[in-house]
């Protein structure tokens, strides 16, 4: 019997890649990736979803401040709603298709062990996580990247407590292309109009004009005047009848005031004043304070001085402006810290000067 030839082998790798063996799940595919090129990968839609966040934030805190903050209802609702979106970019849309707009960019997919998008609850899971482990103001996602390093299935924190991947499309047999030309539209409108809120938003606070603001005492009497950027606080001082500030720039003003009924009738201003200086030396330490200068408040005689020290720790400079009226002495007290007194002077001293009695 004619035996046949023996068939040459033929390398596995002239099969189609349909007929090779598959992973046997997404654990095998994830450790099957160079650490350096997944790494940057994810890296990369990261930042691309946090620009597209930015651009959004943008317009829409633009959006927020041209809100009249007399309907504080609506302010408030408002910036519920923004939050709800923010919070639902990541749990939604990882959750129901896998992808962010950053990973859809650079083709990437977060998947379950089948290979299928997480679902919500997973999704749920990996969004709380990446609050502290990917967020750019806490060691700025420095967890999430020593982890996808780390790990030996590239995954972070988040993907550890989901049990979730994050793998390459095309290593994917079930992705309809029609889901990815729906998606490749729709994050396409999405990443446009981000882009367009940004614009709007870096316009409206361009063109916004400073509006001027009056704040009262609480009798009514008093009254100071300050920019929009200025808000009530009730924090400040508990015997203070106007209190306002700005904490964000670290800016803040209080308006005490005495009755000249329970003084002494010979008590001057001068002597107020040195009350106001013995008080201020007291409660600071390392203090300087700068020789006094009179000046107008109110069409009345003021003096004004500036004083720092070091109160509780922290280097403060103040600005002490003492007025007196027919019924008061008043003490405006404008302060803030050391390192920020040289640029915000002229406007703590013009609201300490906008100080009037209400006719």
């Amino acid at each position: 019997m004619e035996q046949q030839p023996p068939s040459p082998s033929v390398p596995t790798e002239f099969f189609p890649l349909a007929q090779q063996e598959s992973p046997k799940n997404m654990g095998d595919l994830s450790r099957s990736y160079d650490k350096a090129t997944i790494f940057f990968t994810r890296w990369g839609a990261h930042i691309l979803d946090h620009i597209l966040l930015a651009f959004f934030l943008t317009g829409l805190l633009s959006l927020g401040g041209s809100i009249d903050k007399g309907s504080s209802g609506l302010f408030f609702l408002f910036f519920i709603l923004a939050a709800i979106i923010l919070c639902s970019y990541y749990v939604l849309l990882e959750g129901l298709t896998g992808y962010t707009i950053g990973k859809f960019t650079f083709r990437i997919i977060a998947v379950n062990a089948e290979g299928r998008p997480p679902g919500l609850w997973k999704s749920f899971i990996r969004s709380l996580i990446r609050l502290f482990e990917a967020n750019a103001f806490l060691l700025g996602g420095l967890p999430a990247g020593i982890s996808v390093l780390a790990t030996d299935k590239r995954q972070r924190l988040g993907d550890l407590a989901a049990n979730t991947y994050v793998v390459k499309v095309k290593d994917l047999n079930n992705v309809s292309k029609r889901q990815t030309t729906v998606l490749a539209v729709v994050f396409s409108i999405v990443a446009v109009l981000s882009i367009i809120s940004m614009i709007f938003g870096i316009i409206n606070f361009a063109s916004r004009t400073p509006t001027e603001e009056i704040f009262y005492s609480k009798d009514k009497k008093f009254q100071i005047t300050a920019s929009s950027d200025w808000r009530k606080d009730s924090a400040l001082h508990d015997e203070a009848g106007i209190e306002i500030s700005n904490r964000i720039s670290e800016k803040y003003v209080v308006v005490l005031s005495e009755s000249k009924q329970d003084l002494d009738s010979s008590f001057t201003l001068q002597d107020y004043a040195q009350v106001i200086e013995s008080n201020i030396q007291e409660a600071a330490e390392n203090l300087s304070i700068d020789k006094p200068i009179r000046t107008v408040v109110d069409n009345q005689v003021a003096i004004q001085f500036i004083a720092k020290g070091d109160v509780g720790g922290i280097k403060l400079a103040y600005i002490v402006t003492l007025v007196e009226t027919p019924t008061h002495f008043h003490q405006i007290m404008a302060w803030t810290k050391q390192s920020r007194f040289a640029s915000l002077k002229q406007e703590l001293q013009k609201v300490s000067g906008s100080f009037r009695e209400v006719k």
